[in-house]
């Protein structure tokens, strides 16, 4: 859901550019797989095994915060869809 203040857009772009700038290399590879949260506005960030509880605890921190969330290491944090094989094993 946006913010109020910041498109869906703005968040996502916000986030990207502070995981890349200043996270990064703090949590690659040894996070690779787990889920980060940013908060876009002061930088900061938690991670977790799962995508909910690294948001929960920056809102707990402060609830008006504006999150940016990806999975370390891997382009999307969710995979849609599977891939069907019709070959017998």
């Amino acid at each position: 859901m946006p913010h109020p203040s910041y498109t869906s857009e703005a968040v996502a772009a916000r986030g990207k550019e502070i995981y890349q700038q200043q996270i990064r290399e703090k949590v690659e590879p040894q996070h690779k797989g787990k889920f980060l949260s940013v908060d876009i506005e002061t930088g900061d960030y938690e991670i977790g095994t799962d995508d909910l509880s690294p948001s929960m605890r920056l809102l707990a921190k402060r609830p008006e915060v504006v999150i940016y969330s990806l999975r370390i290491g891997f382009r999307a944090a969710h995979r849609i869809g599977f891939k069907f094989s019709s070959q017998k094993q």
